[in-house]
């Protein structure tokens, strides 16, 4: 596979190991949609605060309350869309000093459901989690990839927070993501999210494919500098030419 793009991912190095197979292209270019209007089902924005109506994927963007317990002071899901299947990550946010006594965010990514769920609080007014991630985790999303025309996308439901007490969030909807970015390496090695990444350009969006043109014999012949008398006997031997076969 032969991947264009201005950023690096964490498996853009199985090239070196694999070789680059340059009849299927991958043009990785990101667009970050912002505007919720504009996003494609089932992440369309729903303006309601009623629970009718809603799905699992419009509650992600209410977000889910942190429990009590927790060390951590804010969470986020997002979704993410990884050549035909839905994995769902978290993102963990905490105070923390630096020598200075300086104060910084920190930032903890998990895909771990088991720890998701002992930090998050199950239940809310808008749902329930547990519910929620089995819908999602369970859903067909082939359609979204289809139209995205792209192998990766991700749902992020609180883009690029700086604070961790946060009152207006920032869903967007990001194509062509770089995956290092939200550590999809704790998900699957280089090698394998290169290998399903080609796999499901060149086999299920059948894009990126560059068309293979048969060439005639006589043209190819051409293109190596012969010309149709390459293959005759000259009159300067004194032989005569063979007849052209038919």
């Amino acid at each position: 596979m032969y991947i264009i793009s201005k950023n690096k991912d964490y498996y853009d190095g199985v090239v070196g190991t694999t070789g680059i197979d340059k009849t299927i292209v991958y043009e990785r270019t990101t667009v970050i949609e912002e505007d919720p209007h504009k996003f494609i089902q089932p992440f369309t924005a729903r303006k309601s605060w009623s629970r009718r109506g809603k799905t699992p994927f419009s509650k992600f963007q209410s977000g889910y309350p942190i429990e009590r317990k927790s060390i951590y002071g804010g969470s986020s899901g997002f979704i993410v869309g990884f050549c035909g299947k839905l994995y769902i990550g978290w993102k963990f946010y905490r105070e923390v000093e630096d020598i200075f006594h300086n104060t910084d965010m920190e930032t903890f990514i998990t895909y771990d459901l088991k720890f998701i769920k002992k930090h998050v609080v199950h239940k809310s007014w808008d749902g329930d989690l547990i519910n929620d991630i089995d819908y999602i985790l369970g859903y067909n999303p082939m359609e979204i990839f289809r139209k995205l025309k792209t192998p990766i996308f991700i749902f992020d439901t609180d883009y690029d927070r700086k604070f961790i007490q946060r009152y207006r969030r920032n869903d967007v909807l990001i194509t062509n993501p770089t995956l290092k970015d939200y550590q999809f390496y704790k998900v699957m090695d280089s090698y394998t999210a290169f290998q399903e990444i080609q796999m499901f350009i060149g086999g299920v969006l059948g894009i990126g494919e560059k068309e293979i043109i048969e060439v005639e014999d006589k043209y190819k012949i051409a293109q190596h500098g012969f010309n149709k008398n390459s293959f005759r006997r000259s009159k300067a031997n004194g032989k005569k030419r063979p007849q052209s076969q038919r």
